[in-house]
């Protein structure tokens, strides 16, 4: 008797670029478990951006194999049929808050499938003599290169010779530093731009990256503007940076040089919760 051999679902992007965008994903998931919804309204909005939400993934896991059709996709699939479906006899419809709780935990299912996937990304196989491309993305040099902003600032500021010090002492010198930077890895840097107007104003970004989709919005904090004030700004900007044309990525880059914003990592994570399926928001505070 012929032996059942199952085929092996072999992966063909890159591990580390995999594992991040699943982390995005997640982090749009989560979003869907949090958000406060008082009215149908709210509800069905919210299940519909799930729903394109949860069929994205699909797509993503299907098309990281080698094979489309392969198990993780199976296992990843919403299987409809909700519990306690009419057969038959008399029926009470749900109150809101019992559909609410129900999409909450169809949701909440979707988004742990989705976590035990990503906790198993570096178990999956790669096919043997396959050549994956390493290559980081243009979002990653840009994050890097942000990382790396401080260091690079404490270069010009400790000349030698008696030579004149580089110093950031505003938004200003930011800007001027970071566009000299922004050259070593983008071909089209266009600063300051308009973004569309919302409500009535519009805002001057700071750097459009045209080729890559990449608003790169600066702030640099001071006495003036703390955390508060800062995240109170940056939420509105966020939501008309949503409607420039062909930006699929929004990097808010923070100097603190003041330390002035004390939790950081808070900071930047309640921001990066404003991303949505089709436009992800990346914070970088430093020095960190």
């Amino acid at each position: 008797m012929a032996k059942n051999t199952e085929r092996v679902a072999y992966l063909i992007i890159n591990k580390e670029d995999f594992k991040r965008k699943v982390a995005d994903r997640l982090a749009i998931g989560q979003e869907f478990l949090t958000r406060k919804i008082s009215d149908l309204d709210g509800k069905d909005k919210c299940w519909k951006e799930f729903m394109d939400w949860d069929h994205y993934n699909l797509e993503m896991i299907k098309q990281a194999f080698e094979y489309p059709d392969n198990v993780y996709g199976e296992e990843y699939k919403r299987h409809t049929g909700a519990p306690g479906a009419y057969f038959g006899g008399s029926y009470t419809p749900p109150s809101f808050e019992e559909s609410l709780e129900n999409i909450r935990k169809e949701m909440g299912y979707q988004v742990s499938k989705l976590k035990r996937f990503g906790d198993k990304i570096e178990l999956l196989r790669v096919k043997p003599g396959s050549t994956i491309l390493v290559e980081a993305s243009q979002l990653d040099n840009l994050l890097r290169l942000l990382k790396r902003f401080h260091k690079v600032v404490q270069e010009l500021r400790d000349r030698r010779a008696d030579r004149e010090p580089v110093l950031i002492v505003d938004e200003y010198d930011v800007q001027y530093v970071l566009k000299a930077l922004l050259k070593l890895y983008f071909n089209d840097v266009r600063p300051e731009e308009f973004s569309p107007s919302h409500a009535g104003a519009n805002t001057r970004i700071d750097f459009v990256l045209k080729e890559e989709g990449i608003v790169l919005e600066t702030k640099m904090t001071h006495e003036r503007l703390k955390a508060k004030a800062l995240g109170e700004e940056l939420l509105i900007d966020i939501g008309r940076y949503k409607n420039y044309p062909d930006c699929t990525d929004l990097v808010i880059f923070i100097y603190d040089k003041g330390d002035h914003i004390i939790n950081k990592q808070g900071f930047a994570a309640d921001l990066e919760q404003q991303s949505t399926p089709g436009f992800k928001v990346s914070v970088v505070i430093i020095p960190d």
